[in-house]
């Protein structure tokens, strides 16, 4: 029955998104619900709630007046079934698990708000339910889907950013890096999280990322229009969010270069925690990565193909995952009356001392209104956990996201 009632999800929802016209969004890249006030602004769509930008609307004109003057609030809910069609790693059963989480976002512009220029006080409060199916059931290094977190009620992020000028900026408070560190805008398009932050960082050492995040400063410089360097060091632990000498440091720096169809990062990192790995001891850990997106073909219009690489790798003799590389693509509004639905696929892999995890992934997201998409994805998982004895499980995600 469980398995039934999720296909025909897959079917309603597929039949009912193909029949919508899309909405306008970025071009190029994933239309979010919570970006797409843009698109009133666009067409000019002012009537039913199918054409409001949020789904709560502007609030009687309130919403706009608040903008004018610089506060800036967001809600989006994040709903996501998930099955496994074969038996697990962790529990040797196939599972359907319902999980979701409601972010809600507040940020305040200084220069709007009459205050000074240049300034932006950001806080974002996460709330997380349901139950994890990678680490109840599949088994996963890798993490089938990335909004899987304890249950909890959190100030997820609470910063300040200056611009000194439009090539400096500094940063301070609790951050997520991987909002600015180890991003590529082609590969977030995809439910796993490995294409968020690679397995060999996120799997080794404690880290400011999803779903907790930890006291930060970060400087961000262009010396160039085309080329940016930022750096940032972190917290040692975010889960405790107490600054003890004992969990260390995390800094990282990063450096970029854009052109008019790519873009390309190289990155560093070092943890200075003490750790014991199979019974040496070393004072620090650290590692390196590299970002490839490129178009590929541009079709005119919003239409194009484009390609994401990611590499990651650290010390084999003190980590259990040693590197990381994926790669895919990424098609935009190739489908003559869905323009800004999203293609996807990817491969990742995910190796260990001894063996390695592999996930290919196929999804494809649709913008349904300018509050509402809906996406479905497939992940072959071979090698679960990285153990080369281990089954191979097939996982189906359908994922829909609502701005409020």
């Amino acid at each position: 029955m469980k398995l039934t009632l999720f296909k025909a999800s897959f079917l309603f929802m597929g039949g009912f998104w193909f029949s919508l016209p899309c909405v306008a969004d970025e071009v190029g890249f994933l239309a979010q619900p919570n970006s797409m006030g843009r698109e009133d602004k666009i067409h000019g769509h002012d009537t039913g709630v199918l054409d409001w930008s949020t789904l709560t609307g502007d609030w009687g004109g309130v919403r706009p007046d608040m903008e004018a003057n610089g506060v800036t609030f967001e809600a989006v809910y994040t709903g996501e079934i998930v099955r496994n069609f074969d038996p697990g790693v962790v529990n040797n059963k196939k599972e359907t698990i319902y999980l979701d989480n409601l972010d809600m976002t507040l940020t305040i512009d200084t220069e709007k708000a009459g205050m000074w220029s240049g300034g932006t006080f950001f806080v974002y409060g996460l709330s997380n339910s349901g139950r994890n199916p990678s680490t109840s059931v599949i088994g996963d290094l890798q993490t089938a889907s990335n909004i899987e977190a304890p249950n909890t009620v959190s100030v997820y992020e609470a910063w300040y950013e200056q611009r000194f000028s439009d090539s400096l900026s500094l940063l301070v408070g609790f951050h997520d890096l991987n909002s600015e560190f180890y991003v590529s805008e082609y590969s977030s398009l995809f439910l796993n999280s490995t294409p968020g932050v690679g397995a060999e960082m996120s799997g080794n050492v404690a880290i400011s990322i999803f779903a907790r995040t930890g006291l930060a400063a970060r400087l961000h410089i262009d010396p160039t229009e085309n080329w940016y360097i930022q750096m940032a060091v972190y917290d040692g632990d975010p889960t405790t969010r107490a600054l003890k000498a004992s969990e260390g440091k995390m800094y990282i720096t990063e450096t970029g270069l854009h052109s008019t169809t790519g873009t390309y990062k190289l990155g560093y990192w070092k943890h200075t925690a003490n750790l014991i790995f199979n019974g040496k001891a070393f004072s620090s850990d650290y590692g390196y990565y590299g970002i490839v997106d490129q178009e590929l073909l541009h079709f005119g219009g919003d239409s194009s193909i484009g390609a994401f690489i990611r590499w990651g790798a650290v010390p084999s003799d003190r980590n259990k995952i040693t590197s990381h590389v994926g790669f895919g693509l990424h098609m935009h509004g190739l489908i003559s009356n869905r323009r800004e639905d999203d293609i996807g696929v990817a491969y990742i892999r995910a190796n260990t001392r001894t063996g390695n995890e592999t996930v290919s992934e196929f999804t494809y997201h649709a913008v349904l209104t300018p509050w509402l998409s809906i996406q479905p994805s497939f992940q072959w998982i071979q090698n679960t956990g990285g153990l080369p004895s281990n089954r191979s499980v097939r996982v189906g995600l359908l994922r829909f996201v609502v701005g409020l």
